[in-house]
């Protein structure tokens, strides 16, 4: 919410700031509800695959037939430890790969994946909502930074429209975005190569990897999303193709 500190020495008043982080709902549901969800898991687990283990099409046969036989009362502990562990990791990670924001009417400070950036007002284009996304472009339509973030899409637009910040319905160079075919013709080589990388990474897992090569990419002149799996290009404004 938007908060102003009157400043008794000077007597004026402080930049008023928006703190935009998990709603609180969706908080408790992550820290509580997912490892209890993945509790209960750890206790239905042996006897799933108990059921299903007479399946005869069924793959990693003998793991689950180990599952299915972890019946004694201790190893049902282990195996819900398991799940509540795992559950509470989950949600760890949720946390951490969202977006916190703190907004001015002069900057916007980043909380996302351990680290911490700024952003000036005046270098920022464009913000909008991209699926579960928010995105924020700079000048040169260049993403300056992208991720998940809990709040709605009007709760978003009001907070920045509150500051005085471009809020889009939708991203303004959407058009020019085009779906990455290997060797074909708008891109140079090496972005081919870059997004072969990134591709490789994607399917890892590699989420580090995966930002730092869309950097790269952004470096060579172009910006790289991800839509149902596949990669779509478009080259920065007034950038051009190869």
């Amino acid at each position: 919410m938007p908060s102003e500190q009157f400043d008794e020495r000077s007597g004026a008043a402080t930049p008023r700031t928006t703190a935009l982080g998990h709603p609180k709902g969706d908080l408790w549901l992550l820290l509580a509800g997912l490892p209890v969800l993945g509790l209960l898991v750890g206790l239905a687990l042996p006897r799933l695959a108990r059921w299903v283990s007479g399946s005869p099409v069924l793959p990693w046969r003998d793991g689950i037939a180990f599952v299915g036989r972890l019946d004694a009362p201790w190893q049902t502990g282990l195996v819900m430890a398991a799940g509540l562990v795992a559950g509470l990791a989950l949600a760890f990670t949720a946390i951490t790969e969202a977006m916190r924001l703190e907004l001015s009417d002069d900057q916007v400070r980043i909380e996302q994946h351990d680290t911490v950036r700024v952003l000036e007002r005046a270098d920022v284009s464009a913000v909008f909502r991209d699926g579960k996304h928010l995105v924020i472009l700079g000048r040169d339509s260049a993403e300056l930074a992208r991720g998940e973030h809990g709040a709605s899409a009007a709760a978003l637009a009001d907070a920045f429209r509150a500051h005085g910040y471009p809020w889009r319905d939708a991203d303004p160079h959407a058009a020019l975005f085009r779906r990455w075919i290997p060797g074909a013709p708008g891109l140079p080589a090496e972005v081919h190569a870059l997004l072969k990388a990134r591709e490789a990474a994607m399917k890892r897992d590699s989420g580090r990897d995966a930002r730092d090569l869309a950097d790269a990419v952004r470096e060579a002149g172009f910006v790289v999303r991800d839509e149902k799996g596949e990669q779509y290009w478009r080259p920065l404004a007034g950038g051009g193709g190869a």
